[in-house]
């Protein structure tokens, strides 16, 4: 088993061009291309997408976080670039509201511009968290 320490990010999509990331991932059928950057070192690595639903993010603690994991090997890297990494455990935390409701405190804060935003009524470009 590995243990995972580091991670880094490799890409994002907010909103552009009046269209939100998550309805490409829609018209798409739930399938996203990820392109994986030649510079990063072969090896095991552990892919981790996000979604972030807004709809409800008016307020603090409004926004729904939406994580899976796959194991990937990387073959073909050149390793000629580190990628700037944050350590885990350190970006992402838990705790324990209920016996069966857990809260994931995360890199970010409730109230940062892209977690708590009103989307219905915005004006200015949406701010992708830890960009």
């Amino acid at each position: 088993m590995t243990v995972l320490k580091r991670t880094f990010k490799v890409q994002n999509e907010g909103f552009v061009n009046g269209v939100w990331g998550t309805e490409t991932v829609i018209k798409n059928q739930g399938k996203q291309v990820i392109h994986i950057p030649e510079c990063i070192a072969n090896g095991q690595y552990l892919l981790r997408p996000e979604m972030i639903a807004l709809h409800g993010a008016r307020t603090a603690g409004g926004a729904q976080l939406y994580m899976e994991c796959a194991q990937i090997e990387v073959t073909g890297g050149t390793g000629a670039k580190t990628p700037q990494t944050y350590s885990i455990p350190g970006i992402y935390k838990v705790r324990q509201l209920r016996d069966s409701v857990a809260q994931i405190l995360t890199w970010f804060k409730a109230n940062d511009p892209g977690i708590t935003i009103d989307i219905y009524n915005s004006k200015g470009p949406y701010v992708i968290p830890g960009t």
